[in-house]
């Protein structure tokens, strides 16, 4: 039989496992379909663009405060309860833009802003708490994540299948619907797990960290390792942009069909559900600092090959090399970031990756592929192999710091 520890804990990987599926069914369809929302409202493409991208490069700024203010609660799911209903109202005011006439692209501007930098805000709260309930009770925290991956691929494919009877209108109800269900989730299913747990297994009735949110953001940002850290792991995940924007496109000219698009892309997915299952196996082996450098390799190669325009036989193994692109790069800089926190900042210390690695630096990144495919056509995704390419050498010589250091 099960010892009562264990079963708590599965009872404890079963409830994140779901919060994760809700946040990322959300994302599967916002992702993928909104720009084709704000294009069925009269938005042209540079207008999406910018709708698109402000909010990854506010996050620069929002990251740090969300961070910061996250770390006030004394519990782990009272941030991630607010975030979720100040999304879902922002996100439904985007169906008034009727009212909004000709100013309705500034509406849009707005309040995707700020929908978008409150959901986002909440992976890395939930990353955060995932990591120290895990290590609490003993089990793996990669699993959860891997779950909320596959929900992602299934509310692809039931947003798609839901356009052709339903309509684009579908889109936007999804995603506001999917925000409110996850304020329901962490209110009523995510457990009411203490930010901070006393030496000894007591548990402190509240947390407040003593220093200011400033104070902080500093000693962080003091540390060249994380900086350096940051800006490995930027490189490597910015240079997926070219692909999320123009992938598909470039797969539909060299002839390839929508059917055969969607599982290329679902096949990447898999190969990140897959590893994140069980690629800590690999990070316990090896090392996180050797996993980072393993992904920024692969990076480069997987990049360079993509812009010959390779057959199809020779994309679906470039597609599974998502696994260390993303997926390792992802579970490395998880480990690293909270390793390097101070006790009582993972929070504001993961909110800073995250601000920096899936926003400005994807958002700048994306702001920079529309020129370069348009100026060199599959040739955007060599600058994509340049940009890991440094990714490469920053890892390469925190490795050498880190690990082979006499």
């Amino acid at each position: 039989m099960r010892s009562d520890s264990s079963l708590f804990a599965l009872a404890t990987v079963k409830r994140q496992s779901l919060f994760y599926a809700l946040i990322f069914i959300g994302s599967g369809a916002s992702l993928p379909y909104m720009p084709l929302w704000f294009a069925s409202k009269g938005m042209s493409g540079a207008q999406i663009g910018l709708i698109l991208a402000l909010p990854l490069l506010l996050r620069a700024v929002t990251g740090p405060v969300m961070g910061v203010w996250a770390e006030t609660f004394p519990l782990f799911r009272s941030p991630m309860l607010r975030l979720a209903i100040a999304g879902g109202l922002a996100y439904g005011g985007l169906m008034l833009w009727p009212l909004a006439g000709e100013a309705r692209f500034w509406l849009f501007v707005a309040l995707w802003a700020v929908g978008y930098s409150c959901i986002t805000s909440i992976s890395p709260l939930l990353d955060v708490m995932t990591i120290q309930m895990s290590k609490r009770e003993g089990f793996n925290y990669t699993g959860p994540r891997a779950v909320g991956s596959a929900a992602f691929i299934a509310a692809n494919i039931a947003v798609g299948y839901g356009l052709n009877l339903l309509g684009v209108d579908l889109i936007i109800i999804w995603v506001v619907v999917l925000c409110f269900a996850a304020a329901l989730a962490a209110w009523r299913l995510l457990p009411a797990a203490p930010r901070h747990v006393e030496e000894g297994g007591g548990r402190a009735p509240a947390y407040l960290p003593q220093e200011t949110g400033a104070q902080r953001v500093r000693a962080l940002l003091g540390n060249p390792v994380y900086v350096l850290l940051l800006a490995a792991m930027g490189c490597v995940q910015g240079a997926h942009a070219f692909y999320y924007g123009f992938s598909t496109i470039l797969w539909k000219g060299q002839g390839l069909d929508g059917a055969t698009c969607g599982y290329l892309w679902g096949a990447g997915v898999a190969a990140e559900i897959l590893f994140l299952m069980f690629g800590f196996r690999l990070r316990n082996r090896f090392g996180s600092w050797t996993l980072l450098l393993a992904a920024a390799g692969l990076s480069v190669v997987r990049w360079f090959l993509m812009g010959f325009v390779p057959p199809v036989g020779v994309l679906w193994p470039l597609q599974t090399l998502h696994a260390f692109s993303f997926a390792a790069c992802y579970l490395a800089g998880l480990d690293l970031v909270n390793r390097m926190a101070t006790k009582g900042s993972e929070s504001l210390a993961q909110t800073l990756n995250a601000a920096w690695v899936t926003g400005v630096m994807m958002g700048l990144s994306t702001l920079a592929s529309g020129p370069l495919y348009d100026a060199l056509g599959s040739g955007g995704y060599w600058v994509m192999a340049g940009m890991s390419g440094v990714g490469l050498l920053i890892a390469a010589y925190l490795y050498r710091r880190q690990v082979l250091r006499p």
